[in-house]
């Protein structure tokens, strides 16, 4: 049984990429990170099927969210041709049951980029309660800032489907987070979904003055948003 939030579920794809081993190992490697919780009722069309999908095709309970700086210190973001004209955000992908978040972080780069990442730390685990058409649905993503990287993305997996990319200060990523948290309509609930991990990173990395160097020296913020 796991507790995510005030709500209790069970589910064993959940806890296969959300325990305390896993965690440990996360802190032990790149530090102490930030583990705040979230919970969403879904209502419209966009994040409906997503909830399905993790639920029913993909038996997906996690995913790794991408922070890639460029050389100039600018994170990159991406855009698919489904989504809302002129939203970009930062680019994820999903956990395979049991696999390890830093491994799938470097998977997950290079299929969507065709870079080769180092990981500079983890900023956060954020884990959700979401409520779909057929109940509660734990969720976790995990924040991984890269070390810079030069070079201009271009996907090596077809099946992403990323239609373009642009980078952005840091100082941007709140107008980011606030831009999808305004979406209307079917990805009214999609939008404060996805704005959670653009928050979570802009204050962090707004509220640091050296962005890369060891994890070890900041503190973990437990507080729990709901």
């Amino acid at each position: 049984m796991v507790f995510t939030g005030m709500i209790k579920v069970s589910d064993s794809l959940f806890e296969a990429i959300y325990n305390d081993e896993t965690l440990q190992e996360i802190e032990q490697v790149y530090g102490p990170f930030q583990q705040p919780h979230v919970e969403l009722t879904a209502s419209t069309g966009a994040m409906l099927n997503l909830i399905d999908n993790l639920r029913v095709k993909k038996s997906r309970r996690g995913e790794v969210v991408m922070v890639i700086p460029n050389e100039r210190g600018h994170i990159w973001l991406h855009t698919k041709a489904f989504y809302p004209q002129g939203v970009y955000r930062l680019m994820t992908g999903g956990l395979n049951v049991g696999e390890i978040p830093h491994e799938a972080l470097h998977r997950e780069v290079f299929e969507e980029t065709g870079f080769e990442a180092e990981i500079d730390r983890c900023l956060a685990v954020i884990t959700y309660t979401l409520k779909g058409s057929d109940g509660y649905l734990p969720f976790a993503s995990y924040l991984f800032l890269t070390r810079p990287i030069r070079g201009r993305p271009r996907p090596t997996d077809p099946n992403e489907a990323i239609t373009g990319f642009k980078a952005v200060p840091t100082k941007k990523l709140p107008d980011i987070a606030r831009q999808l948290r305004s979406l209307e309509g079917r990805f009214l609930d999609w939008g404060i979904f996805r704005a959670v991990a653009h928050k979570v990173a802009g204050e962090y990395l707004n509220n640091v003055q050296r962005p890369y160097h060891n994890n070890k020296q900041h503190s973990r913020d437990d507080q729990h948003t709901t």
